[in-house]
């Protein structure tokens, strides 16, 4: 594009989190997000599939970062969140369009809104579709998100490097400054903690142990959910598919009527679907035209 849109809310954190809403206009706003490392403009998160599927529905995308466990709990993540839904129900959005040249003629559908989120970025969408009014978000697109808590077994190597010894997550500690907000990382940079949180059971130390601050929890008390689709690898070492196929399950459960969706892709890793475009996969194509009629047309 010749133009293009950033709209770079630093407000609040993981693998992306991004809101997406109908535009009736030519340009389309970007911005990518990431949880334990990550930042909104960080491009090796932002899938292949997704720059072309926000061209043709003619959307603006916002994405925001929130801070960073273990700096911060899980109550200041959903903090973040409430406050970004709070700025952005403002209309803050058009306010920032109107106040430039270029986005002067830009007028935002607010009742088209699909959120969608990888990894700690589908926690952060699902948890806006459980905490959001009903009826205010038309759909979510979670890329194996995050429904509980992070655990993860103690192995030797982690993503092809030597796992971090226990001992590391003391040293990381110890740098901590009190009061310093920790919202934004370039990885590789902080990699190490999701093994150092997870595999030996510190995750919820940091994050909070209530369960109704994931998924997997709220929905026992919502018993609803905008309509979803999520998709998983069963080989994912980050994320357990089980947590994906235990969420679906207990949604359908709940509420005959909710409307999940989940595809497992088999032998696929976390993050598989970064380099994989919307025309080379017959499934991802089927699933997004799904999404689509659940945002834009129902």
């Amino acid at each position: 594009m010749a133009e293009d849109w950033y709209v770079n809310s630093q407000i609040f954190i993981v693998p992306y989190f991004v809101v997406i809403f109908g535009a009736k206009a030519q340009e389309i706003g970007f911005d990518d997000v990431l949880q334990i490392t990550g930042d909104c403009l960080f491009p090796g998160w932002f899938s292949a599939f997704f720059v072309p599927f926000i061209h043709r529905n003619n959307a603006i995308v916002v994405a925001p970062n929130y801070r960073f466990v273990p700096e911060h709990s899980g109550a200041d993540i959903l903090e973040d969140l409430r406050d970004f839904w709070t700025w952005f129900n403002k209309g803050s959005v058009s306010d920032f369009l109107a106040s430039h040249k270029k986005g002067s003629g830009i007028e935002l559908d607010h009742e088209k809104i699909l959120v969608s989120g990888d990894s700690a970025g589908g926690y952060m969408a699902l948890m806006s579709g459980l905490t959001q009014p009903r009826g205010s978000i038309k759909a979510i697109l979670g890329e194996y998100p995050m429904t509980n808590y992070l655990r993860i077994e103690q192995n030797d190597t982690y993503f092809d490097t030597p796992s971090p010894p226990e001992s590391e997550l003391a040293e990381h500690l110890s740098t901590i400054k009190p009061g310093t907000i920790v919202s934004s990382a370039w990885p590789p940079a902080r990699l190490s903690l999701n093994y150092l949180l997870a595999a030996y059971g510190h995750y919820l130390t940091y994050f909070g142990a209530d369960e109704k601050m994931w998924p997997i929890g709220l929905i026992e008390e919502k018993k609803w959910l905008p309509p979803t689709w999520i998709f998983h690898g069963d080989a994912d070492s980050a994320v357990s598919v089980e947590d994906s196929k235990k969420f679906v399950e207990r949604c359908k459960a709940l509420n005959k009527d909710v409307e999940v969706k989940l595809e497992i892709r088999a032998g696929q890793e976390h993050g598989f679907i970064t380099p994989v475009k919307e025309d080379e996969e017959p499934w991802l194509k089927e699933g997004l035209a799904w999404v689509e009629g659940k945002w834009l047309h129902s």
